[in-house]
C-alpha cells in the first residue's frame, strides 16, 4: 500500500522558469489583442466622414440659377448629390470637388459658390459635388482618393449624358478632392483640364504625420490601422499614391497650388508631384493655412482670376 506521503513526493514540481515563460506568453498575447483592438477603434475613427452641409448656403443666395441633381457613382457603389450651374453658353464645365469634412456648402470656409460664381460670370458651367460620405450623399468610408474618384467619374458620366463633350470637362479638387480628382484624371482621358489645390503625393507619411493628432495614438498605431482598415472595410489607404498616377495626366493641362505654410501636408507634396510632371504651372500662396487660401479675402480677386483663366484656355 502505498502512502499519502509517497503520492505526493510522485508529483512533478511545476518549474519557475515554466511559470515564467507562460506569463511572459499571455503578456505577449495580451499586448496583441490590446495593439490590434486599438487598430480597430482607430481604423474607424480615421475612416469616419465628419458631416457638414448647410442647406442655405446654395448658389440662389448669390443669385445664381442651379439644379439639385444625383447621379450614381462610376461602379454604382455610391449616390452622389450636386449642385448643376449651367452657364448661358453650356459648352464648357468644370467639377468642383471639396476636401476631407467639407461639402459644397462648407468647402474653401463656406466660399465654394463664390468661387464658382467667378467661373459662371466667365461663361463656364460647374456641377459642385458632395464626395461620398460627405454633404447630402450617401454613407461612405474615407479612402484617401481611392474610391472617392469614382464620384469624379460619376460626375464625368452625368455630365456627357447633360452632351458636354470629351475634353470640355475639367476638374477641380483640394486636399482629399486633388487625390480624387487625379486618380480620376489618370483613368478617364475624357477630362481634359485638371487643376489642384494642397495635394498629397502619397496619404501614409501625411497620416504618419498626423496620426497623433487625428487618434490621440502614437505613430506606431498606423501599422494596426492599416491592418484593421482593410480587414473591416476591404481596402488598403496606403495605396493613396497620386505621385504614381499623375503621370498619366499630360500632355492635358494641370495646374498644381499649395500653401508655403501648409501643417498638414507641407509643400514638400507639390515638389514631388513636381517631379513626376516638370514644367507644371504652379503657384505658392505665401502664409495660409491648409487649403484655406480662399478664406482670406486678399486672396480671392488671384484666385479667381488664375483659376478661371486656367481653365478658359484649357478648355477651349
Amino acid at each position: 500500500m502505498i502512502s499519502e506521503t509517497s503520492r505526493s513526493e510522485k508529483k512533478p514540481k511545476r518549474s519557475p522558469w515554466k511559470i515564467v515563460l507562460w506569463v511572459i506568453l499571455g503578456l505577449v498575447a495580451l499586448s496583441v489583442v490590446l495593439f490590434l483592438a486599438v487598430g480597430v477603434v482607430a481604423a474607424t475613427q480615421l475612416t469616419l466622414p465628419k458631416r457638414a452641409f448647410d442647406t442655405t448656403a446654395n448658389p440662389g443666395k448669390y443669385g445664381l440659377e442651379y439644379e439639385n441633381v444625383t447621379f450614381p457613382a462610376r461602379t454604382g457603389d455610391a449616390t452622389i448629390a450636386a449642385w448643376y450651374i449651367p452657364s448661358e453658353v453650356n459648352q464648357r464645365v468644370v467639377i468642383f470637388v471639396h476636401g476631407r469634412d467639407d461639402s459644397r456648402t462648407k468647402a474653401f470656409a463656406g466660399h465654394f459658390v463664390e468661387f464658382a460664381r467667378a467661373f459662371h460670370e466667365k461663361g463656364i458651367s460647374v456641377l459642385m459635388i458632395d464626395l461620398r460620405g460627405h454633404g447630402e450623399s450617401s454613407d461612405a468610408r474615407y479612402t484617401f482618393g481611392l474610391r472617392e474618384r469614382r464620384d469624379v467619374l460619376g460626375a464625368v458620366d452625368w455630365l456627357e449624358e447633360k452632351g458636354y463633350e470629351p475634353g470640355k470637362i475639367g476638374v477641380f479638387g483640394y486636399s482629399l478632392g486633388a487625390a480624387s480628382v487625379i486618380g480620376a484624371a489618370a483613368e478617364e482621358e475624357d477630362i481634359g483640364a485638371i487643376a489642384v489645390d494642397s495635394a498629397f503625393s502619397e496619404i501614409l507619411p501625411i497620416l504618419e504625420r498626423n496620426v497623433q493628432k487625428e487618434t490621440g495614438l502614437p505613430k506606431i498605431f498606423i501599422i494596426p490601422t492599416v491592418w484593421m482598415t482593410r480587414l473591416l472595410y476591404g481596402y488598403d489607404f496606403t495605396e493613396s499614391r497620386p505621385v504614381n498616377e499623375i503621370s498619366k495626366i499630360p500632355p492635358r493641362p494641370l495646374m498644381l497650388i499649395h500653401c508655403d505654410t501648409d501643417e498638414v501636408i507641407p509643400i514638400e507634396n507639390m515638389d514631388q508631384l513636381l517631379k513626376v510632371v516638370p514644367g507644371t504651372p504652379n503657384w505658392v500662396i505665401h502664409g495660409c493655412e491648409h487649403a484655406l487660401a480662399y478664406r482670406e479675402e486678399k486672396n480671392r480677386p488671384e484666385y479667381d482670376q488664375r483659376l478661371t483663366r486656367f481653365f478658359d484656355d484649357s478648355l477651349k
